[in-house]
């Protein structure tokens, strides 16, 4: 689900930054402008869920007189003009989103009462009366809805300005609601579809989530050690997660968890995938997934695990 590649525009070229400086320093993010009419609502998502992280700490720009739009990011006076904000880095992007609807009928079969009654047992095993009911076919209506968000984003030092990474996050959704779905114990009626911009704000929300794990994971990457262990399954689903693909991992690592639930580096792993988040119920996690991992062998990968987020949790509550 997850997908990330990067994405610099033609005709321009970005500085890289430096290999001596590193996202380890970087915990101050101003939240500049995204251009798109959406883009103001998946700002405030992006600042909203890096407030959340315990590594960042976002600056809200809402207010900032200066607009860095997405098409001119590789220019370096705006970007000089918010050096008093003092962040360590600056995330700015482009938002599209794509909502579509197709209307349509299905027949559906459907129960519906006589006002004829006989004698019958319930649950419970007493006499009740039971309303005779007949099969009839309906023509029901239904909302066939595709929506699409992709938003590019680029994060520049805040010093250096330097571009330090930049990239796409795609969120998508397509569900019918009605139709055949109307009378199913598990599916969606006609009266849930939601506004288009309850569907923008809730892709808006899984992109922002995406967008900042990336973050998070690599400003950890010089900590967060992944292992492969000796099964073959886990070693797949740590080459995913070093692509980039950490949802596929950890589907892969939790099936090895229920086909070999001592497997300690599944557990390890899983604890990392948590750990990346940087959210406080995310952090809880990882411990968890980690003293499960030791518990399975107590080697100091995981123990180190174990005190890192203990550490981050304890100073958390500190403050």
């Amino acid at each position: 689900m997850i997908l990330f590649f990067a994405c610099v525009p033609k005709g321009k070229v970005y500085r890289v930054r430096p290999p001596e400086v590193g996202w380890e320093e970087i915990r101050d993010i101003a939240v500049l402008a995204f251009d798109g009419p959406d883009g103001e609502n998946f700002r405030r998502q992006v600042y909203d869920r890096l407030a959340e992280v315990q590594y960042f700490n976002p600056k809200d720009t809402s207010q900032a007189l200066v607009h860095l739009s997405f098409d001119k990011a590789g220019s370096l006076e705006p970007l000089q003009a918010l050096e008093a904000l003092g962040a360590d880095a600056v995330i700015t992007g482009l938002v599209t989103v794509d909502i579509h609807n197709t209307h349509g009928v299905d027949e559906v079969e459907v129960k519906e009462g006589t006002g004829y009654y006989k004698k019958g047992k319930d649950a419970s095993g007493r006499w009740v009366d039971v309303e005779i009911k007949r099969t009839v076919i309906r023509a029901v209506p239904y909302v066939m809805r595709e929506a699409r968000l992709e938003s590019e984003y680029k994060v520049f030092d805040g010093v250096s300005h330097v571009v330090i990474a930049a990239g796409k996050v795609t969120e998508t959704e397509c569900e019918k609601f009605g139709g055949d779905k109307e009378y199913a114990s598990l599916g969606r009626r006609l009266s849930d579809l939601p506004t288009s911009s309850g569907t923008a704000e809730e892709l808006s929300a899984r992109a922002a989530a995406k967008l900042v794990a990336k973050l998070s994971r690599m400003k950890l990457g010089s900590v967060l050690k992944l292992d492969p262990g000796g099964n073959t399954l886990v070693k797949q689903g740590v080459a995913l997660a070093k692509d980039g693909d950490w949802e596929q991992a950890m589907d892969i690592w939790e099936q090895v968890i229920r086909d070999k639930p001592d497997e300690a580096a599944a557990y390890y792993n899983l604890g990392v995938a948590c750990e990346g988040l940087g959210d406080m119920e995310s952090l809880k996690t990882a411990r968890d997934l980690y003293k499960k991992a030791a518990g399975h062998g107590a080697i100091r990968l995981y123990t180190d695990g174990i005190l890192r987020v203990d550490r981050v949790l304890g100073d958390s509550d500190t403050n």
